[in-house]
């Protein structure tokens, strides 16, 4: 009975030697085959016609502020100054009424002044998976800069290059929470998986849905000059929930342009067909002259019957 046990138990130790072994080999083969395309910082990031920023808890358990959503959109809105990109795709989780990433991303990127027609919201965004899935498949995107932190992008681009994604890292730092080990240990199970997901069981996004479209390029990804010096015209195409903000900002736009001529016509008029001050004082002064015979005619009429009366 104890040979049993212990056979058992070294079968046991065995299995799990093995099975750290294949996870630590695993993270090997995702880190080696993507770390040269992970940039050192936001600053020397490639430049990308679309820059993917994957959503993530606004908020920590605890309470407080998640760092690491932060620093993304700290780095998405910094790729936009560096006029890097010239869309970003917001995608998240939106599974509930309750919780909506992508719109929590674009209301705090806008307070980062990166205008809405640059951002496009993907609510179906429900893992690293499903985002590269429908950024690719949905979305028609060929080739990105991947924001997110570091020990996350090898993952992702290791995804992106099994959809035939062709995509770089700009990495997310999150200077005030590095990843413990908790965090790190759920990344290297996670990378392990992935390989499963894409190599073994074919693993498909929870909700693909039909094709939309990208807004039109709207700054040059090449450019050096300052985003505020570009004007365009082209139309954005945003996610379906936010094709009624964006009609009600262009018909706004319009009223306002149309009622600013309506007031520059209107003033000229007025100013053409205004008398000069001195001319409006003389026309009040013979009116007044040419109404005292009719008063005095009045007051001669009245005054007899007042002492009628008494």
């Amino acid at each position: 009975m104890q040979r049993v046990i212990m056979r058992a138990g070294w079968t046991i130790v065995g299995l799990l030697a093995a099975g750290a072994m294949t996870v630590v080999g695993l993270n090997l083969w995702v880190v080696m085959a993507t770390h040269d395309r992970i940039a050192t910082s936001p600053l020397t990031c490639q430049s990308r016609a679309v820059g993917i920023v994957f959503g993530t808890s606004h908020g920590l358990v605890g309470g407080g502020s998640n760092p690491h959503y932060q620093a993304r959109l700290d780095t998405a809105a910094q790729l936009y100054r560096l006029r890097r990109v010239s869309n970003l795709l917001l995608s998240g989780d939106n599974r509930t009424r309750y919780y909506n990433e992508p719109m929590t991303m674009w209301r705090d990127l806008r307070a980062r002044n990166v205008p809405q027609e640059f951002m496009t919201l993907d609510y179906a965004g429900f893992s690293t998976f499903d985002t590269l899935v429908r950024a690719h498949k949905v979305f028609g995107v060929d080739e990105a800069v991947l924001v997110t932190q570091p020990w996350h992008l090898p993952r992702a681009l290791f995804i992106a290059d099994a959809l035939g994604l062709e995509a770089v890292g700009c990495p997310a730092i999150s200077e005030r929470q590095p990843p413990g080990l908790k965090l790190m240990l759920r990344e290297w199970l996670a990378r392990a998986a992935t390989v499963g997901d894409l190599y073994l069981w074919g693993r498909k996004p929870r909700f693909l849905g039909p094709q939309e479209s990208l807004p039109t390029p709207v700054l040059s990804s090449h450019s050096s000059s300052h985003p505020s010096s570009s004007h365009s015209s082209d139309k954005h195409v945003m996610s379906p929930r936010e094709d009624s903000v964006t009609a009600g900002a262009g018909q706004q736009a319009a009223v306002s342009r149309d009622v600013a001529d309506e007031v520059d016509v209107t003033d000229e008029e007025s100013a053409a067909d205004t008398p000069e001050p001195h001319a409006l004082a003389r026309q009040a002064q013979a009116s007044l002259l040419a109404s005292l015979p009719g008063v005095k005619q009045a007051l001669l009429q009245w005054l007899p019957v007042r002492s009628d009366t008494n």
